[in-house]
């Protein structure tokens, strides 16, 4: 970061604010905001006064990349203070970094809970029914695949809700990423191998069925491109935005 995009990073941390928030304000896209606290860029001339005064700074301040002497202190104790609060909040049991907005909290953590729950009950009953049939009939041998494909349901489910979790895709928009791509690609090749398994474990169509996976990267590849092509629009469109 350079001075002046350090400057506003800790000012929107101040004012408990994201980026896309600040972008709806200012009527520019979260690329641009990332790209100025980043210091690939610099905001344009007539954004520097509605800046200014949406975090209550003048535009030398701004410029200068720090506000006057008489609050430096109060800054850097803000600062540190944003920092311990970070430092509680990976403390969270589920190990992630929650919003600082108390619905989008509530949100992100119950999408967590809610999918680990679905996971826990689809392995335990996984479990559960290969011991039976394995006790039962002594077929331990094919039904073995019931648990890998356990497993990949609970990837399944895990991509379905890691969509919930509107703070990533923030991220990975601003990161020049699309998350409904990655979304898809990761589903459509679980699924493969979902339905690969057991045509192998119980038909012993290994050999002809390993088509099935190659099929589904293929599929990825052209969602992939597909997903390519629809963010570059999105970011011309926005560039566009800006420039207007």
């Amino acid at each position: 970061m350079n001075g002046f995009g350090e400057f506003l990073y800790c000012l929107r941390r101040e004012k408990r604010i994201t980026q896309a928030e600040l972008a709806e304000k200012l009527g520019v896209s979260n690329k641009a905001v990332s790209k100025w606290e980043t210091g690939d860029a610099m905001p344009e001339t007539s954004l520097l006064v509605p800046i200014s005064k949406i975090f209550d700074v003048t535009v030398d301040e701004l410029l200068n990349g720090a506000r006057a002497e008489v609050e430096v202190k109060n800054s850097a104790t803000n600062e540190s203070a944003l920092v311990e609060e970070e430092k509680l909040e990976k403390t969270n049991f589920n190990g992630h970094i929650l919003f600082n907005d108390k619905e989008n909290k509530k949100r992100d953590t119950l999408s967590d809970i809610l999918s680990g729950i679905v996971c826990t009950i689809v392995i335990l009953l996984g479990a559960v029914t290969y011991i039976i049939i394995g006790l039962t009939t002594g077929l331990w041998d094919p039904y073995w695949v019931i648990m890998p494909c356990c497993g990949i349901i609970c990837g399944i489910v895990g991509i379905i809700f890691g969509l919930c979790n509107s703070k990533k895709r923030e991220e990975d928009f601003a990161n020049g990423e699309n998350p409904y791509t990655g979304a898809i690609c990761g589903i459509i090749m679980l699924t493969c191998v979902i339905i690969y398994l057991p045509l192998g474990a119980f038909l012993n169509l290994w050999h002809p069925c390993w088509m099935i996976p190659a099929v589904g990267g293929f599929l990825c590849a052209v969602v992939g491109a597909i997903g390519n092509i629809s963010l570059y629009r999105a970011r011309l469109k926005d560039e566009n935005k800006t420039k207007q």
